[in-house]
Order: C-alpha cells, then structure tokens, then sequence
C-alpha cells in the first residue's frame, strides 16, 4: 500500500501545473481577452470589453471556500478531458452583462445610487449568455496550442460552494485560473476562468515557449521619406591626383615656392573618395574655367585591400 500510495502521489505531482513556467499561458489569456471582446460586440449595445489580469494555479478545497464571493457560475464541459471547468463571476457582472446587452453607458454602482438587488430570471438568462459567450471564445485561441473544445453546462447563481464540492471528485481539484476584467464605462466586474490542470499537462512543451513575433510590415512613406532625407544629406567628396610617401625631415623642410614632385600624369586615374571611403576612379579634364573628373571605374574594396598589402 505504501508503494502504490507513493507512486500515485508521484503521478499526481507530475500532472501539476506551474504557470509561471509556461509564459505562453499568459499571451494566450491576452488572446481569449481580445476574443470575448469582439464576440462580445456582436449582441451587446454597449463597449463591453475583456482585459486578462494573470493567471496561477488553484486547488479547490473542501466546501470551496475558493468561490465563496462568486456570484455567478458556469460550468464547462470538454470532450478533450472527464474533470469539469467553471466560469465563476462577482457580485457586478450580472448587472453589468444586462446593462451592456441594453446598451446601457455603465455607471457605477453608486453614481446610480443603486444597491445590490437579487438576481431576476431575465438576469440569470442575460448572464449565463455572457458568461457562455465568453467561455467559448476561447476555443479557437487554444485551438493549436492545448484544444479546449469548451461547451457551456449548468448555470448557478446560489449555494455556488455548495455545488461545486459535490461536483468536483477527490483527485479533480487542481485547476489552472486566469483572471479577468469586464469593463463598460465605469464599471468593472472579475471573472475568473477555472480549467482543470489536466487540460494543459500534456502540452507544457508548447506552453513553455514564446513564438517570435513576426516582424511589422514596413511603412513605405516611412521608408521614402528616409531615403529623401539621406539623397539631401551633405557630404564631402574628394579628388585625389596622387599620393607619396616622404619622411618627416622632409617635411620639417617644406619652404614656400618648393615644388613636390608626383608620379601622376595628365592620363593617369585619380581616386574619387566620399567621407575618406574610396569608390571610383577617374580621369581628370577642364571645361571652362574649372577642373572635373570622368568617372572611368568603381573601385572594389576587397581588390584595393589587396593592392595595399601587396604594395607594403
């Protein structure tokens, strides 16, 4: 017996999950965030959005004293494992569910100097397709990472502790939580999406990786604008007839009116360089009054690197 416990408690430490080794959880709760926000837009008349808050683990103790301030549970159901999940909401949510779908602005509780009133029928049927709603959303999100394939099942709005101890098996009570934020205008309620730990096990390897992101698509004005900003750019640009090494005593020697002799002809290649970088060669000419040089060639940087050491 003492064997058979061990291993089984070993079995169940391997199937714990550890958010904060799977970075991945949380840009996937940001996703689901982003989705319950669109779906939310398509049968609520107000800007109801979804903001994810963090994720962490969460084992259900006995009573549930884990879900004694929800208001509002939806339990969820998944062809992809036998445990259930739930979708627990606070006290604000039912209002703030009825008040998006009539397209209310959201105020707050007691700019309206409202107090909190029990749930009607009509209440209950608006919150549960919220909740629903919300729930679903993230099917396509965990669609290739870690399927969830999430179905809406019972609804409770009373007794919530008391339904989900009865519900939840001895060895089902280890969940992965990620929170929530509902907004609309003023108003914000918590909702707290519970999914069993089995639902991500085998998938840590993909949890636990970050995809890259794939680099934005460039902004041709941008680039345009760049490029015409670089062809007004000043620069120095000069000639070079030639080049001679002489000592320093031979310097120390210049005197006014000495002339220096070169190697250079009037048909030999000069040197074009920009910003002490050579690029062309050249001949040099007169038009008029004034010097000019024909670019002739471009110089090849690795044959002059060359050229250089061969010359030393």
């Amino acid at each position: 017996m003492t064997a058979e416990r061990t291993i089984e408690a070993q079995i169940r430490s391997a199937s714990r999950i550890e958010p904060h080794k799977l970075p991945r959880l949380k840009l996937l709760g940001e996703e689901w965030a982003e989705a319950a926000t669109k779906d939310f837009a398509e049968f609520c008349g107000g800007g109801l959005s979804a903001e994810f808050a963090g994720v962490a683990p969460l084992t259900i103790g006995a009573g549930a004293p884990e879900a004694r301030d929800a208001a509002l549970c939806l339990m969820l159901r998944s062809p992809q494992w036998t445990e259930i999940g739930f979708v627990l909401g606070d006290a604000m949510a039912a209002d703030l569910f009825a008040e998006a779908i009539f397209g209310g602005p959201g105020r707050s509780r007691a700019s309206a100097g409202s107090m909190q009133r029990a749930l009607t029928a009509l209440d209950k049927r608006l919150a549960e397709k919220g909740l629903a709603t919300f729930a679903e959303a993230a099917n396509p999100v965990f669609a290739e990472i870690a399927p969830l394939d999430l179905k809406s099942d019972l609804f409770v709005s009373t007794a919530i502790p008391e339904e989900l101890d009865e519900l939840l098996p001895a060895d089902g009570r280890g969940f992965i939580v990620l929170t929530f934020r509902l907004r609309l205008g003023d108003v914000s309620a918590s909702l707290r999406a519970c999914l069993p730990e089995k639902a991500f096990a085998m998938h840590r390897r993909k949890l636990a990786t970050v995809p890259e992101r794939a680099a934005p698509a460039a902004d041709e004005t941008w680039a345009k604008n760049i490029q015409e900003g670089l062809q007004l750019a000043d620069l120095e640009v000069r000639a070079l007839l030639d080049e001679r090494q002489i000592t320093l005593g031979e310097v120390s020697r210049f005197a006014v009116g000495q002339t220096i002799v070169l190697d250079a002809t009037m048909d030999s290649l000069i040197v074009v360089e920009c910003e002490e970088q050579r690029l062309f060669r050249g001949r040099m000419g007169m038009t008029r009054d004034a010097y000019v040089v024909r670019i002739e060639e471009k110089i090849d940087p690795t044959e002059e690197f060359i050229d250089d050491i061969l010359a030393d």
